[in-house]
């Protein structure tokens, strides 16, 4: 157990040792850079604690953003970490369960230590909240080796035995439709995003330029933004399903939008000047994902399995991906507590949206993709 632990740790302070190199060559470059060594490194596990959602309080101001790139490379990091953890060996139930606990449990543990370490820093990080985050960015990367391990290592198919015991037969069918699912929903909100900034790509240079950021600010400030990337298209998502998305005073919904001012972020300047009562067509976008979830569902079981199966897997599919997405929203939204960037996401009302927009349309079509295999033939 304590080799498991030490992985989770090394997992997740290897990332920060990796995050050291872009962070310091920018210190040592840039010329304009005032901030001493001390306050550097504070920086780099600053960025590693907003990627597992950690709040970073500076000079009074709480700031919370987990550019969602980065957080994937600390599941990436996490997945490894948790393949070394295991031994070459079967195990029992009993001492898999406990290698799991000892994994997250050393990452978590490490979070913390981190914690203390960046307060030598300019900076400060609420140690509750690196809690939750990296519970689940190694919970993650522990499923992730599960599941892409288990038909190559014997003891890792221990490992996947033990979670599809306790996993319904059902819910198993629907795990694969309800990722895939996702996928076309990412595909859509990746479209969205590269529409708005080709659009009004001439207003995003303008004021990258106005900022003057320098050689090494401006790669910066691009790598940041790419690094962000994946959560404007989660508030892509959260905007498909009818609801407003807010980026600090700016509410822009369907129909509808509310003005106001806005920080000096190229990225922002891609919002557009207004809607039109046309937009409410978007709406197909996540009934289409729904739908196609159900159709994808009924493929994973035979073409005798009962319309209350195939019913239930669909429904179970298109709740995971409500989950999934729940979770990528959390990880997605930002604050600033002083600023113009006070909340940064989707409306409340996404999140109740989003399954009603899900569930019926994937049920639905499982139904009549039964009736269409009991009827056609």
């Amino acid at each position: 157990m304590p080799l498991a632990f030490g992985y989770g740790a090394l997992s997740a302070i290897g990332v920060v040792i990796a995050l050291m190199v872009p962070v310091f060559a920018a210190w040592t470059i840039d010329s304009q850079s005032s901030s001493s060594w001390n306050d550097t490194l504070g920086v780099t596990i600053d960025l590693w604690a907003l990627a597992h959602r950690g709040h970073v309080n500076v000079d009074g101001t709480s700031v919370v953003f987990s550019p969602l790139v980065l957080t994937f490379i600390c599941v990436l990091a996490a997945r490894f970490g948790a393949r070394a953890a295991f031994p070459d060996e079967r195990l029992h139930a009993r001492d898999l369960r406990l290698i799991l606990l000892a994994f997250i449990g050393g990452y978590v543990a490490a979070a913390q230590v981190l914690a203390v370490v960046a307060s030598l820093g300019a900076s400060h990080i609420s140690w509750w909240s690196l809690l939750l985050g990296p519970f689940v960015v190694a919970a993650a990367g522990v499923a992730w080796t599960a599941w892409h391990e288990r038909e190559h290592s014997p003891e890792l198919k221990a490992l996947d035995d033990l979670v599809l015991d306790a996993t319904p037969l059902l819910l198993q069918r629907s795990i694969r439709s309800g990722l895939r699912g996702l996928r076309w929903l990412a595909l859509a909100s990746l479209v969205l995003v590269v529409a708005l900034v080709a659009w009004h790509g001439g207003r995003v240079w303008t004021v990258h330029q106005q900022l003057n950021p320098g050689l090494v600010g401006g790669i910066l400030l691009v790598a940041a933004q790419l690094l962000a990337l994946p959560n404007l298209m989660a508030l892509g998502a959260g905007w498909f399903t009818g609801s407003s998305v807010h980026v600090g005073a700016v509410s822009i919904g369907h129909g509808a939008m509310t003005p106001g001012t806005l920080p000096m972020i190229p990225v922002l300047g891609a919002l557009p000047d207004g809607v039109g009562p046309w937009t409410w067509i978007f709406l197909l976008v996540p009934i289409a994902v729904g739908g196609w979830i159900g159709w994808d569902a009924v493929g994973a079981l035979t073409r005798l399995s009962s319309l209350r199966a195939k019913c239930t897997v669909a429904l179970c599919a298109a709740a995971l991906a409500t989950l999934v997405m729940w979770l990528v929203w959390w990880f997605a939204t930002a604050r600033v507590s002083t600023g113009l960037l006070d909340y940064v996401g989707p409306g409340w009302n996404a999140w109740v949206l989003l399954p009603v927009l899900f569930v019926p349309p994937a049920v639905g079509v499982a139904g009549v993709r039964h009736w269409m295999l009991n009827h056609t033939h």
